[in-house]
C-alpha cells in the first residue's frame, strides 16, 4: 500500500506544530523563517499533498453558494434557477438550491454549508433570518428582494417605471378603458406596477376606475376568470398584466369571448420570459416589459462573490435596473 504522508506526518519531520505547517500552507505571516523553511522541506521531502477539503474547512472556504428561492419550478423561476447554476458553475463555485418552506429553516441549515447565499423572491427572508445570517458572518444579496437591511444588497428592477411605460403605450395607442391585472397584493412589484398604471392614467387625464382593477396573484387560472367576469360587466380597449402569465390567461379568455386581440382589445404583459407552449399557439406574440432577467441574475452573482473575496467592502443598499418595453403583435 502507497504511504500517503499526512500533515501530522510534516510537522515531526519539521519539528514544529501542525497549527504551524498549516500556517505555512496558507502561507501566513506569521512563521518564521526557519520554520517556513523546515516546514516546505519536510513537504518536499515527503512529497505531501495538502488536503483540499482539510484545507478549505480551515479556510471556512466550502466553494459553495446556497439559493433560498421563491419556486424551482414555473417559467419565471425556470428561467432564474437556469441563469443561477451558469453563473455560480463559472466561478468554479456549486451550488445547493432550496425552495421557500414554511416549515423547513433552509437559513440554518446552510449556515456553515455554503461561502454565502442569494435569496432569490419577493416573499423569501425576514429580518430574523438575516440576523441569523449576519451573525454567522455569511455574506448575503436579495434579488427581486425589497427587505431592508444593514449590509444587504438588493438587486431589483424598475417596477414603476415597467407598470408606466406599459400603461403609457396603451394610452398612446389611443386606448381609454385600460384593465389592470394585479399580481398579489403583499409584492411589492406588483404594488409598484400598479402605481406605475395609476401614474400614467393620471399623468394622461384619464381617470382611476377602480371597477377596471382584477385580481390576478401571477397565476393563470385566476387572471383567466376574473378577466372573463370583467368583459361581461365593462368596456375595455385595453389590459396591462403584471406579469406574462396573467396576459396570456386574459388573451385566452378575449379569445373564448370573440374579442380580438389586438383589433378590440390590446394587450400588454411584464416580464418577457420565454413561455414556448403559448407563443407557438395561434395567440399572438406578446407585447410586454421585459425585465432584464439574466442581469438581474448575473449583478446578484457579482456581488455575493465579491463579497465573499473582500468581507469589508462597503456596497450599495439597493441596485435599481431598468425595464424595457418590447413591441410585438398583441398592442
Amino acid at each position: 500500500m502507497k504511504f500517503l504522508p499526512s500533515i501530522e506526518d510534516v510537522a515531526k519531520k519539521a519539528g514544529v506544530s501542525k497549527a504551524t505547517v498549516s500556517r505555512v500552507l496558507n502561507n501566513s505571516a506569521n512563521v518564521s523563517e526557519k520554520k517556513r523553511k523546515a516546514v516546505l522541506d519536510a513537504i518536499k521531502a515527503l512529497n505531501y499533498t495538502p488536503n483540499v477539503t482539510a484545507k478549505n474547512l480551515a479556510k471556512r472556504k466550502t466553494e459553495t453558494v446556497g439559493i433560498i428561492i421563491q419556486s424551482l419550478s414555473g417559467w419565471f423561476y425556470g428561467v432564474v434557477v437556469d441563469l443561477l447554476n451558469n453563473y455560480i458553475s463559472k466561478r468554479g463555485y456549486g451550488a445547493i438550491f432550496c425552495q421557500i418552506s414554511d416549515n423547513i429553516d433552509y437559513f440554518r441549515f446552510l449556515v456553515g454549508r455554503v461561502d454565502g447565499i442569494i435569496v432569490f423572491g419577493y416573499k423569501t427572508i425576514n429580518k430574523e433570518s438575516l440576523r441569523l445570517l449576519k451573525a454567522n458572518n455569511v455574506p448575503v444579496v436579495l434579488a427581486e428582494n425589497n427587505t431592508e437591511y444593514s449590509d444587504v444588497p438588493r438587486i431589483n428592477v424598475n417596477n414603476f417605471q415597467g407598470g408606466y411605460m406599459a400603461t403609457k403605450y396603451l394610452i398612446d395607442k389611443s386606448c381609454k378603458k385600460i384593465a389592470h391585472i394585479l399580481g398579489p397584493s403583499d409584492s411589492f412589484e406588483s404594488l409598484a406596477r400598479f402605481k406605475g398604471y395609476k401614474a400614467a392614467l393620471s399623468d394622461a387625464g384619464i381617470e382611476f376606475d377602480e371597477r377596471l382593477c382584477v385580481e390576478g396573484d401571477f397565476m393563470f387560472q385566476k387572471a383567466y376568470e376574473n378577466i372573463k367576469k370583467l368583459v361581461q360587466t365593462q368596456q375595455i380597449d385595453g389590459i396591462f398584466a403584471a406579469n406574462d402569465v396573467m396576459a396570456y390567461a386574459s388573451i385566452y379568455a378575449l379569445n373564448e369571448m370573440d374579442i380580438k386581440v389586438p383589433q378590440q382589445v390590446k394587450v400588454v404583459g411584464f416580464d418577457d420570459v420565454d413561455i414556448f407552449g403559448l407563443r407557438l399557439s395561434k395567440m399572438p406574440k406578446l407585447t410586454t416589459v421585459r425585465q432584464p432577467i439574466d442581469l438581474m441574475v448575473k449583478t446578484a452573482c457579482d456581488i455575493l462573490f465579491d463579497k465573499i473575496n473582500n468581507p469589508e467592502k462597503k456596497f450599495e443598499s439597493e441596485y435599481v435596473l431598468d425595464t424595457q418595453l418590447i413591441v410585438r403583435e398583441s398592442a
